[in-house]
């Protein structure tokens, strides 16, 4: 028996570990034992009913722990107290007392496979968020999986699963961070107390969003386009990043602007659009809405050429960067004294201005795992959402607004454009666009300022979880 746990009944389950002295934020609370099995031998003990199939504890992406007496008694919670770290340290996530059952949430350690997809179990934890039945990794909330990999409650094997590209081995080690840009060409906008983060497409630059960004702060708001990672800079450059370093850019994006104003609306162009939509999922409680502007989950645009769908066979990113996707006519702008300026800015070298004149199948690759990342993600999105697409979009098809308002959580508001290409707040309609915007940006910090904040009821969370609750006036 691990120094200060004892093992008593529980309401939870028939029996439960609780703590026998006061543990404070941070501490280890138990070191999760038992017998190491590799995967075959997991599998063999389970088909000969030594095992029950619920019960070991994976480690690692080939190992697993038929766990001792005493660890396998820690019972499951929506709203833990601990959560394990490293390979299997349980840690408190926050403090403890004594007498307090010490439970982890079963769900952030079960590795997303096939049979996961089909797998769960009932929960009876009690929580006033409880979930009902416990599955896998993805089953969580995105805001409660996010805050989990912020915290380090989370196992690194599957850490390394998340933050890498599937069928790339090489990818299960941490990949170097990226190379520091030569400079920022962020754009901050300062302003009131409603915030507007606004992200650029893949190969694109903050440049694009600029002239919506400064409508936005002629009318008060604060508004930060950020740089993404890898962009703004060389060809290889883009190629090095994955899509994680372009979401790492974006949310740093968003607590930096979170930290000056009381509503924040994210919105983006194209890839941005996604990485908006994910920010929105994982940070539920720094969002309030969302403008997608033509969002891009698959490249199908009239101008796309039909050889590269057979780029969707790639599954590997050194693969991937052999081929090179470039930037061809009309380059996302109908109007013809825009594409012009557009095109010469391209031509000119200077990739800050508007971005390079091909992008690397490895960032195309990325896009691709980005978007599957996003959708898997789609129904934690709860806040307005506001889609503004082109018909005549040269590289994204209106099925992608369809596939978005079917999978998305919270209400959707969708503006379609008749005289617009794929950079739409460059082209014909850039002031039908802002308007919008606007009219959008006005109305969620409306509802913000409506809302009210109300404590929960008495005793309402067993283990000491303060719940908020917001109601519109």
């Amino acid at each position: 028996m691990t120094a200060g746990l004892d093992i008593r009944p529980s309401p939870i389950n028939t029996s439960g570990v609780f703590a026998a002295r006061d543990f404070v934020l941070g501490e280890t609370v138990h070191m999760m034992d038992g017998r190491r099995l590799p995967t075959w031998r997991c599998a063999a003990e389970i088909a000969l009913w030594r095992l029950r199939m619920d019960d070991p504890l994976q480690i690692s992406d080939h190992a697993y722990l038929a766990l001792d007496d005493v660890s396998i008694r820690f019972n499951h919670s929506c709203a833990p107290n601990t959560a394990l770290r490293g390979e299997r340290d349980l840690f408190a996530l926050k403090g403890i007392a004594a007498g307090q059952e010490i439970t982890f949430d079963y769900s952030l350690t079960v590795r997303p496979t096939f049979y996961t997809r089909h797998w769960s179990m009932a929960c009876n934890c009690g929580a006033a968020t409880c979930r009902g039945t416990i599955g896998d990794l993805y089953t969580v909330p995105a805001g409660r999986r996010q805050a989990a990999i912020d915290q380090g409650a989370i196992q690194d094997y599957l850490i390394h699963r998340l933050y890498r590209s599937p069928w790339n081995r090489r990818k299960f080690l941490p990949s170097p961070a990226p190379p520091p840009p030569a400079a920022d060409h962020s754009i901050i906008l300062p302003g009131g107390r409603t915030g507007v983060l606004l992200l650029h497409g893949l190969g694109g630059t903050p440049l694009e969003m600029r002239e919506l960004g400064e409508g936005l702060a002629a009318l008060g708001y604060s508004v930060h386009c950020p740089q993404l990672a890898g962009h703004c800079g060389s060809y290889d450059d883009l190629k090095a990043v994955r899509w994680h370093d372009w979401f790492a850019s974006a949310a740093a994006a968003l607590k930096s602007l979170r930290q000056t104003c009381d509503t924040v609306i994210v919105g983006g162009l194209s890839t941005g659009a996604i990485l908006s939509l994910n920010l929105a999922a994982r940070y539920p409680d720094m969002v309030d809405g969302v403008a997608a502007l033509a969002p891009t989950l698959w490249l199908n645009g009239w101008m796309v050429p039909y050889h590269a769908y057979l780029f969707n066979i790639v599954l590997q990113k050194p693969i991937a960067n052999q081929f090179d996707f470039p930037d061809l006519p009309p380059h996302g702008v109908k109007d013809e004294a825009t594409r012009h300026r557009v095109k010469a800015a391209i031509d000119s070298g200077v990739s800050s201005i508007a971005g390079l004149p091909v992008t690397p199948g490895g960032a195309v690759i990325e896009h691709r795992w980005l978007v599957q990342a996003t959708r898997r993600d789609l129904k934690w999105v709860t806040q307005p959402v506001l889609i503004i697409h082109p018909r005549e979009d040269d590289y994204a098809d209106m099925n992608n607004v369809l596939t978005i308002m079917r999978e998305v959580g919270g209400p959707v508001e969708t503006v379609t454009l008749d005289d617009s290409y794929h950079i739409i707040t460059l082209d014909r309609q850039k002031h039908l666009v802002a308007e919008r915007m606007a009219a959008f940006v006005g109305r969620v910090a409306e509802l913000r300022a409506q809302s009210e904040v109300l404590e929960p009821p008495p005793n309402h969370e067993p283990d000491g979880l303060r719940v908020v609750y917001r109601r519109a006036v």
